[in-house]
């Protein structure tokens, strides 16, 4: 790619683009000027450099080292100070601009540009700068645009090489060109479905967007997602395969993600029935299954699982994505043969691993669980897609128009912008983290896992919660030898032999003076004899040892340090059991009652952690946990028969009698707080979560629900007062409220911009 010709002035037509470059011209006029005071303002963050252009500069110096999804969007803009007769660097991040074009990233550009005082002259022009990184091609597709000026915008891409290739081309494109903009639009679509709800990925001053605003654009967004699968592996895969395939990478994890939101299976299905067309070798059956299961036709996946494994007996995935399918419906009788057979033809992936631990646990068969645990492969977290963000001059993050919930922005204030590596304890204030009691400080620092130890942790909860601690320590003592029993072992019949060895030297002791008259010949044959004893006896001494443990099997380091960490959470846990059922009011701080609620679920003592987690949002809101809270209504609505035989839950009587379980939350309860991530996500510039949006759908698909009755719940829940209300009764006006009323005027609550979620999903 990087000897092709990919610097252009425009992919817009000829009148397209002097229509855009019109506006230009025409925001310099007095009346443009004077309609951007009057009129809403979009706020954007600003952070400042310390010399001018090191953002770009660093961007183009990581080139080379990226191997996966990139980074996310950069905008920079440079501009003129009259007063210190100096140029400055401001810049932020965002993802979900089209950039299939350059129609967007120019008036996205414009638009920031514009919406400053000082919106610069001729002579010293703004220059703004927008870089989308490619993953397909390793380069960084950069669009330069001067404000004021008649130019049209210049294009380069910059390849991992970082050799700008500056041509210019007209509006007649070659067919490598188009390429590189199709690819850069896939690379942004994937980093804004993968990036929005991921609080390590998330960068200071990042503004995301809805990448799909409309149908054609959810229908444009699959077709070219699809057109690039063959190419999926150079995006990477997340950090539970060994290895990215066709089907398990970055770019299928975004594409299910899209198609899960909009619904057009069909339209996948059928792309990717193309490339298979087109190419006979291409094999993207696991994928199909996914995404016909998705869709609910469990029928068509069932068929085409069996084709594919009658052809290929063989397929290692096929036979996980089986396996799994079974396990969802509790038949691990059935699932057991193809989890096997998964692991035999993919010992290195550990999701197959997975479903076969899973399996045994259904079938109650312990030892042959913790045997599979055991011989898991573990990763360690790559975190390639991880990218470190420039320290600063300077920053502002202003306050959105919109969407804003006073106690939710007034914990912003407290939390600050929360991005990258970190869980609430890293982001909360030292007075709060002094608070907290060493016992739950030390279970947080130690259940920090990454990647495949945290799944491990998982599964070894869920043992615990069918079969109980003291069993499972029992089950794991008679089919683990523990490095220090061995150890025991080995020092114990060494002492047993040490002394048998003095007893026998004290029975040579009573003839000593007999043993001193021997001839030298005689007594170095006696030493010898004596030392050969010694070694048969050390010998009989490991054969008993190996004897003793030849039906067991070393547990790995890993395994055992798994155990000793779920001890002390398990601990914690008990500890706050216990109280609450003999006191009935406790106090903790807010960070305490999360910190318990996470306990509370890692052990999968659902039940349990509900209360603290409701108890510190209550006092204060917290990102994780109400990301923490959704996720896990995700899961038990879409999965509910795996995930309550899995964890033992819905066996009380209230749910027998048709009540609601004690592992369960209220839908009212799931719309307030997704209501107030939403809120969050908008001071921080986050107007797109597929997390929210997924919540908000499920909520919306309930058998007694629909859109219009979350609508009418929102306003019942959100109901904005009027400004003017209390001083309407006191019968005076009062300034301060006038300001309010004014600054309103333009400002839509959160109920407005929920219901906004809602339109978007009713349109598909």
């Amino acid at each position: 790619m990087s000897s092709i010709d990919s610097t252009r002035r425009s992919s817009l037509n000829g009148s397209m683009l002097r229509s855009i470059l019109s506006s230009q011209i025409a925001a310099k006029s007095s009346s443009s000027r004077q309609s951007m005071k009057s009129g809403p303002r979009i706020a954007t963050p600003h952070i400042t450099e310390t010399q001018l252009g090191e953002s770009i500069q660093f961007r183009t110096s990581a080139i080379a080292d990226i191997s996966d999804m990139g980074p996310a969007d950069l905008i920079h803009v440079s501009k003129y100070h009259k007063h210190s007769k100096e140029e400055s660097g401001d810049y932020h991040y965002c993802v979900g601009l089209d950039t299939s074009s350059i129609i967007q990233p120019f008036m996205y550009l414009q638009t920031i540009i514009l919406n400053e005082k000082n919106t610069g002259t001729e002579k010293h022009p703004k220059v703004g700068t927008y870089c989308s990184y490619n993953c397909f091609s390793h380069g960084d597709l950069r669009i330069r645009c001067t404000f004021p000026g008649l130019t049209a915008p210049l294009v380069q891409f910059i390849p991992s090489s970082k050799q700008k290739i500056a041509v210019t081309i007209d509006s007649d494109e070659t067919e490598q060109v188009q390429l590189i903009w199709k690819e850069t639009y896939v690379s942004s679509l994937v980093r804004s479905l993968l990036f929005c709800d991921s609080v390590d990925r998330q960068l200071p001053g990042m503004c995301k967007f809805n990448p799909v605003p409309s149908t054609k654009d959810a229908k444009e967004a699959i077709v070219a997602m699809c057109e690039l699968l063959p190419r999926g592996p150079l995006l990477d895969c997340n950090d539970l395969f060994n290895q990215p395939t066709l089907c398990r990478n970055y770019l299928v994890d975004a594409l299910l993600k899209l198609i899960g939101l909009v619904g057009y299976y069909d339209l996948a299905l059928e792309q990717i029935a193309k490339l298979e067309e087109a190419d006979s070798l291409k094999d993207f059956g696991t994928l199909k299954v996914r995404i016909l299961l998705d869709k609910g036709d469990q029928t068509s996946a069932v068929r085409l699982m069996h084709d594919v494994l009658k052809v290929k007996p063989r397929d290692g995935w096929m036979l996980q994505m089986q396996a799994s399918f079974l396990v969802e419906r509790n038949r691990p009788d059935l699932a057991l043969i193809p989890a096997r057979r998964s692991v035999e033809c993919l010992p290195t992936e550990f999701l197959c691993w997975l479903t076969l631990i899973k399996v045994y646990i259904l079938l109650k068969d312990y030892r042959n669980a913790l045997l599979a645990l055991n011989s898991s492969p573990m990763y360690s977290n790559k975190k390639k897609d991880i990218h470190a963000a420039l320290k600063p001059k300077e920053f502002a993050f202003p306050f959105p128009p919109e969407g804003r919930l006073e106690d939710v922005w007034n914990n912003c204030e407290s939390f600050g912008c929360i991005s990258g590596f970190g869980g609430i304890v890293e982001f909360s204030p030292v007075n709060q983290i002094n608070s907290i009691s060493e016992l739950h400080a030390a279970v947080y620092e130690q259940t920090k896992l990454q990647s495949t130890f945290r799944e491990a942790y998982g599964l070894l909860a869920i043992m615990t919660r069918q079969l109980g601690w003291t069993d499972l320590l029992r089950i794991r003592s008679e089919i683990f030898v523990m490095e220090d029993e061995y150890n025991a072992s080995v020092e114990s019949e060494r002492e047993r032999e040490m002394k048998s060895n003095l007893n026998e030297q004290q029975i040579r002791g009573d003839n000593v003076s007999q043993t001193l008259s021997v001839p030298k010949s005689d007594a170095e044959t006696r030493n010898r004899a004596g030392s050969w004893s010694s070694g048969k006896s050390s010998t009989r001494s490991l054969s008993r040892i190996s004897s003793k443990f030849k039906q067991k099997r070393l547990s790995e380091r890993w395994l055992d340090s798994l155990f000793l960490i779920f001890y002390e959470n398990l601990k914690s846990v008990l500890i706050w059991e216990n109280e609450r059922r003999i006191r009935e009011e406790l106090e903790h701080s807010a960070l305490e009652w999360e910190l318990i609620g996470e306990e509370c679920f890692k052990v999968r003592h659902y039940e349990s952690g509900i209360t603290p987690f409701q108890t510190a949002l209550d006092s204060r809101f917290s990102i994780f946990a109400c990301q923490e809270l959704l996720e896990y209504y995700l899961t038990y609505s879409q999965k509910r028969l795996e995930f309550r035989v899995l964890n033992g839950l819905g066996k009380s009587k209230r749910e027998r009698d048709g009540g609601q379980a004690a592992y369960m939350l209220s839908e009212d309860f799931v719309l307030t707080i997704v209501c107030k991530l939403i809120s969050w996500n908008y001071r921080y510039y986050g107007e797109f979560s597929v997390l929210c949006l997924k919540v908000l759908k499920n909520l919306m698909e309930l058998s007694d629900s629909d859109s219009a009755l979350v609508k009418s719940k929102l306003e019942f829940l959100f109901d904005e007062e009027n400004p003017s209300e209390d001083g309407e009764k006191s019968g005076t006006k009062s300034p301060k409220r006038e300001g309010r009323r004014k600054s309103m005027e333009h400002r839509q609550g959160i109920a407005g911009v929920v219901s906004r979620y809602i339109s978007w999903l009713d349109q598909f």
